[in-house]
């Protein structure tokens, strides 16, 4: 489900009229917000599952002199990107790889990452395209690419650098800490937002899949509310670093 007309932040406009693309929503605009306030000046930064571009679009515009690389499995995604940029008018560099897949190790100073989290049952779909599927497809538990997103960073960062990770509570919470815990001497949470399971509102759920959902939340694997049409959770800002 697409809205009419572009997001507006800040000064910045991201379209949303393409049904296979990950329009920005509150969670990637958290994420932004956060990535312009701590990447300094001149850094090298990838932001990885870019969706339509929204959080490598805001770096390149907002801190001065960084060098800045998207990238999505998605080439819907990636096309999308490349207009959003030519229409913020900022340069960035579009890569077609599965999270970090084929980029030169050792080469970030930040990588930034918001990635597929929502709880998926094979067979089961959430009724969202074929694009979206892509962008949100987590797994079971909604964990799997939240997982592989922390541990396959580190190899890919400069000493010192740092992964600045958009943590959705709808993907199981405790396997991301103990995976964060693990890989990174240094982890802080820098903001947290309650948001919709949008899933809900662009999709078409079964009650199988909202029976998943609330057996999820129940056993504490993850974090969601169920009081109105539309369950809520939250989403977290993280960063991780060896530093």
């Amino acid at each position: 489900m697409s809205q009419i007309g572009p997001i507006v932040w800040r000064d910045l406009e991201f379209e949303t009229d393409d049904e296979n693309v990950y329009a920005p929503k509150p969670a990637s605009l958290l994420l932004a917000e956060h990535a312009v306030k701590v990447i300094p000046r001149g850094a090298h930064v990838l932001d990885a599952c870019t969706g339509s571009g929204v959080v490598g679009i805001a770096v390149a515009k907002y801190v001065a002199e960084s060098q800045v690389g998207v990238s999505d499995i998605n080439e819907a995604a990636l096309e999308a990107a490349r207009r959003n940029a030519r229409r913020n008018h900022v340069a960035v560099s579009v890569v077609n790889a599965s999270l970090y897949d084929g980029l030169a190790k050792e080469s970030f100073d930040f990588i930034t990452v918001h990635p597929p989290a929502v709880p998926y049952l094979q067979g089961d779909d959430w009724g969202l395209s074929v694009g979206m599927q892509i962008a949100t497809d987590g797994g079971d538990d909604g964990s799997r690419l939240v997982i592989r997103s922390i541990v396959e960073a580190k190899p890919y960062l400069k000493k010192g650098g740092k992964l600045l990770l958009l943590l959705p509570h709808w993907s199981n919470v405790p396997a991301a800490r103990e995976a964060l815990k693990r890989t990174y001497r240094k982890v802080d949470e820098l903001a947290r937002k309650q948001v919709e399971f949008f899933p809900v509102k662009e999709g078409r759920p079964n009650p199988r899949l909202l029976e998943h959902v609330k057996a999820l939340a129940t056993k504490g694997i993850i974090e969601m509310t169920f009081d109105g049409p539309v369950p809520l959770s939250v989403v977290s800002v993280v960063q991780a670093s060896d530093a």
